[in-house]
């Protein structure tokens, strides 16, 4: 064999490797989107079996090297995992989201958000959805039951009035022992919730013992509640409507005492005659009147007089939307409570408007405006009053 024959040899099994690692690693390039056809960022794309792996872009695009019928494992907090091999040279994902784990892969803190596995101290995170299936007038009522630790109480049942929340009970005698609420990244203290739209809330978590401190210091030594409200999301205008009607009424009622039975026991309890001023006589017997009288005497049940059944509307829309640079959502909602006790009224009128612009790949800024408007009636049942009633024979 002459040299030029050997060097021919050599340069076509030069060639034939050449070819066989090209047709065996090749640029692999592809998109992944959920569901609704919008593009996922920060998906994790690993190539199976290897440390060789990439994220997508703002507009969920990959490139990636691969062999043809390698495994490619795309992944996403908030979503199910997903395994799919090489054909060609494009790929299409789509991933489904997996809203059972969300929850418990991220919990929102006071400096942005965490894995719930990293976190040292008591955190706890509210199920917002089954929350808003309930028809309640604010997020506090929806909480009451639904995390160990926070008590929820109603101050007096009177529609619009506040509520109590104490988290792993009180920690002062005289003081206030209410949390602080941090709204959107706002520490507020002692604020009117009935101003948030439960359907508006996109996360709730409460922060106890040094978890709470930790972060806002003293303000936080009755615990923190951490409300995020929701934003727009990348993909077509979504509009959504849901309204609720529900009834109220009070299923147990005092049992009363007749005109007679009252009579005797105030005699018994407030002994004397009519001349004797304050005493039980001095009211109900003037006039030559006498316990017997009163046998005869129409029994009214104020109760029934005092409760009603009372309705409850509530309606609530939205718009949402935008791309990767733009989003927006856009909500309203009517809140119409008439309370148990006639003449009790809560009316609640409510807007918010929220804008987020990305500025380039660094910056970004956003808008988030709540309107509220807020209508009370009636006599509050907590206060104290007394009156002493005259019979009228």
């Amino acid at each position: 064999m002459t040299q030029n024959q050997l060097l021919k040899k050599l340069l076509l099994l030069f060639c034939g490797f050449c070819l066989y690692g090209i047709s065996q690693a090749q640029t692999i390039n592809g998109k992944v989107t959920d569901e609704n056809n919008v593009p996922l960022s920060g998906v994790s794309v690993q190539l199976k079996n290897s440390t060789k792996g990439t994220s997508t872009d703002a507009d969920g695009q990959f490139s990636i090297t691969a062999a043809q019928g390698s495994s490619l494992v795309f992944s996403s907090i908030g979503y199910t995992s997903l395994e799919k091999k090489v054909s060609g040279n494009m790929l299409s994902v789509v991933l489904i989201k997996s809203a059972g784990n969300v929850m418990s892969d991220v919990v929102v803190v006071g400096y942005g958000t965490q894995k719930k596995s990293d976190l040292t101290g008591s955190v706890a995170t509210a199920p917002i959805e089954d929350m808003q299936k309930a028809p309640v007038r604010s997020f506090e009522e929806a909480l009451a039951g639904r995390i160990a630790g926070v008590v929820v109480s109603s101050v007096d049942g009177q529609p619009g009035s506040t509520n109590n929340i104490v988290i792993r009970g009180n920690n002062s005698i005289t003081g206030d022992n209410s949390p602080l609420y941090v709204v959107d990244g706002f520490p507020i203290e002692n604020p009117n919730n009935n101003a948030i739209n439960p359907d508006d809330i996109e996360s709730i978590s409460v922060l106890k013992d040094a978890s709470a401190t930790a972060i806002y210091g003293a303000r936080g030594a009755n615990g923190v509640i951490i409300i995020t409200t929701k934003t727009g999301k990348a993909g077509p205008p979504v509009i959504s409507f849901d309204a609720s009607y529900s009834i109220q009424k009070v299923n147990n009622s005092i049992p009363m005492m007749d005109p007679y039975d009252f009579i005797k026991y105030q005699l018994e309890n407030s002994p004397g005659d009519t001349t004797v001023t304050g005493s039980a006589a001095y009211y109900y017997l003037k006039r030559g009147a006498t316990l017997d009288s009163y046998k005869d005497s129409a029994n009214i049940d104020w109760q029934s007089r005092l409760f009603r059944t009372a309705p409850m509307q509530n309606y609530n829309l939205s718009l949402s939307g935008g791309n990767a640079q733009t989003k927006y959502a856009l909500s309203g909602s009517v809140l119409d409570q008439d309370g148990v006790i006639i003449n009790s009224n809560y009316k609640r009128y409510q807007g918010r408007f929220a804008l987020n612009q990305n500025l380039g790949k660094k910056f970004k800024t956003g808008f988030n405006a709540n309107y509220s408007h807020l209508e009370q009636s009636g006599v509050n049942p907590s206060s104290f009053l007394t009156s002493t009633a005259l019979p009228v024979l």
